[in-house]
Parts: C-alpha cells; structure tokens; sequence
C-alpha cells in the first residue's frame, strides 16, 4: 500500500466537501464544511470528537451513505499517514536500524548455539575460535538490549489509539455498507494490521517485547538467585555468571535451587576428604547423581552433573567446563531450570534440574 502524504489527504477533502455540495443542489443535505470537518473529528486523538463524528453523518440519513464511506476511507489513508510520521520521528522511535539488528542476532544465535553442542574433542584451537564466537555475540547481544531499552511509551500510546480509530472505522464501514450485524469488528491491534504501516509498526512492537522480555527475564533470576538466604557469595556468582552467557541465547535463566546445591556441596565435599574425582562416589548411598539427589531431598528431576577440580575461582569451573565439550552441554541445555552449584575449596559439583 502506498502512502499517501497528509497534505495530499488533507487537500482531497474538498473533493468529498464538493461531492456534497453536488448533492446539496439535489436534497437538503449535509454541508459541505461540516463534511470535511467531521472528517477531520474522525482522526482525531480524542474518541468524543471522533464520535461525534460518526453521528454526524448518521444524522443525515442514508442520502449520505457514498459519501460517509468516501469519509470512511479517507480517514483511514489520514490514519495511516499519521502513523509513517510517527514512525519516521527519531525522537518518538529510536530504533530504525532494530530490525536489521534482531534479524543478525537472531542468526548469529541459532549459528553459534549449534557449535555450542559440537563435540570438538577439546581441541584448543576450536575451543579458542568458540570463545571468540560467543564474544562477538556478547557485543551483538549488548547492542540489541541498549537499543530496546530506549523509551517507546508514545510511540506505543499514539499507536494505540490509531488502532482504535481504525477499528471504529472498520465498524463504521460495515454499518454504512450493512453489514453490521454479521461483521466482526477488529479488535485495534488486528485493524492495525490492516494498513502497511501498522504491520511495520506491530513487526517493531514484537522485537522490542522479545528483548526486553530476555532481559527482564535475566533480570529476575538475579535477583532470586541473590535473595537466596542459604546460598553463599560464590553459589550466587557463579548461577548469575552463566546465566549471562546463557540469556545470549534465549534459554531459561536457572534458579538456583537449596537442595540440589546440598547435594553438590556434600559430593564436592566427599571428592576432596576422600581423595576421588568422579561422577560415582564410593560413600554408600550417594554412588549415583540421582541417589545424591534423593538423599538431600530433592523434589524435582534432576538432569546432569558436572564436576571440577583445581580453582574456588567462579570463572576458573565455567572457563573448565566450557572448554569440556559435554560439560558445555549441559550448561547450555534448553531442558532445565534450575541449578545446585557446590563449591568446597578447589572442588566444585554442578547439577541442574528440571521443575
């Protein structure tokens, strides 16, 4: 659809204010400069003058029914203009180059995700061209979040009321063409939909939700993770710590979970006092991740485990275990959602879970 220019638009009510006129020498009708005025009411930002409007021409009789539709329309094609200004105001949408933005990280993400889950048999030189991989995401991903976190309250608000406008239209319409009692009104995101620029509009609206859902998402597993009152300063650092690489790919930040890192600590713990290193432990009762589980009480299913020896370093055990191509695994898996970390010195235990 072609947009037509508001000036034009604005000028073509004389031609509707003259078409009125014609009829005016015919029958007693509406004027020709109530015409274009109610038509002017009809793209209004206020829903009592757009009203008003409506009932104006209603108030004339069905002599008027071509030219309201003639109205109809073109406050459709005003409403439509008024919206390619408001999305080609940089002050009111910051994010032109969005779309090209999500497009690439979107990409970016689905390329790097899958070479998240290649075994490359820990040869360094790929695990190093990773890395950079996941680096350059970072940045992409930084990016995306800066530009979403730009205010769109106006955008959003001006948007909104044209998509009730234009669902007043689409009702209007059909009583004028008298189809109003079989017709199913639009709902005004639905009538946005209906002109070309309000699909660019609802395009934009969609990315901007899917970012700023990712953050707050992330956000709040922070946030939950740091008000765990039984987990300690390194149990927090290291859940917020991954859930950061993990939000570059949209999965589900985990939560950590009292329980299952009772059951990490307690197998770190075993692994340092008893002098092993290994998924099966020798303690009666604990020989599986599944019986430490059971055993610290936890109510969920438990999903993987990881170990680590060498660094009570937070980033020493990811850095290991990123470098570890099915330890990598599970710390990017889309399964679980929630996290036991068991720190104890220079051992750690890592499990995850699903609720």
């Amino acid at each position: 659809m072609k947009i037509i220019p508001i000036i034009a638009l604005l000028c073509s009510l004389n031609t509707i204010a003259l078409n009125a006129q014609e009829a005016d020498q015919k029958k007693s009708t509406m004027a020709p400069a109530a015409v274009k005025k109610a038509i002017q009411w009809m793209v209004n930002t206020d829903p009592e003058k757009r009203a008003a409007a409506y009932t104006t021409f209603k108030q004339y009789g069905d002599s008027e029914g071509e030219i309201y539709r003639a109205a109809l329309e073109n406050a459709r094609d005003l409403h439509e203009a008024k919206l390619s200004d408001l999305l080609s105001n940089e002050r009111l949408n910051p994010f032109e180059d969005l779309e090209e933005l999500i497009n690439e990280l979107k990409t970016e993400r689905e390329r790097i995700f899958a070479l998240i889950h290649t075994d490359f048999q820990k040869k360094p030189a790929e695990i190093r061209k990773l890395i950079d991989e996941v680096e350059e995401l970072q940045k992409l991903n930084k990016k995306a979040r800066k530009t979403a976190s730009k205010k769109s309250d106006q955008l959003d608000k001006a948007a909104a009321i044209i998509g009730t406008a234009l669902s007043e239209i689409d009702r209007e319409l059909a009583l004028a063409s008298g189809d109003g009692a079989d017709h199913e009104i639009l709902k005004p995101k639905e009538a946005l939909k209906t002109i070309l620029e309000g699909e660019t509009y609802l395009k934009l609206q969609s990315h901007l939700e899917s970012i700023r859902s990712e953050t707050k998402a992330l956000t709040e597993a922070h946030q939950a993770n740091n008000n765990s009152k039984w987990a300690n300063a390194t149990q927090k650092n290291f859940a917020n710590y991954l859930n950061e690489f993990r939000s570059l790919f949209a999965l589900t930040p985990y939560r950590l979970e009292e329980k299952l890192s009772d059951a990490s600590v307690g197998h770190s713990k075993d692994m340092a006092s008893l002098g092993f290193f290994s998924h099966t432990s020798p303690v009666k009762d604990k020989k599986t991740p599944g019986d430490r589980a059971r055993l610290a009480k936890f109510q969920y299913r438990w999903t993987g485990e990881n170990i680590y020896m060498g660094s009570s370093s937070h980033i020493s055990a990811y850095d290991a275990w990123f470098s570890s191509d099915g330890h990598r695994f599970i710390m990017f898996s889309k399964v679980p959602n929630l996290i036991g970390v068991g720190p104890s010195g220079r051992h750690w235990t890592m499990m995850t879970g699903k609720k």
